[in-house]
């Protein structure tokens, strides 16, 4: 009988194109996410690991 894989298949990119500060500012549910979190006082208003950059996106190249 064949196993099922996992249904979490993590991935950075997917994850911020998801959940991440600008996704949330292009709709206007988004952006009523964020309203909402900043009005309770939320000290962050995305996911954690959505915010780390990529590394590739921030090296400086010499």
């Amino acid at each position: 009988m064949p196993k099922t894989k996992r249904t979490y298949q993590p991935s950075k990119r997917t994850r911020k194109q998801q959940f991440g500060f600008r996704a949330r500012m292009k709709t206007e549910n988004g952006r009523d996410i964020l309203r909402r979190r900043r009005r309770v006082g939320r000290k962050r208003l995305l996911p954690k690991g959505v915010e780390i950059h990529f590394k590739r996106h921030i090296q400086q190249h010499a």
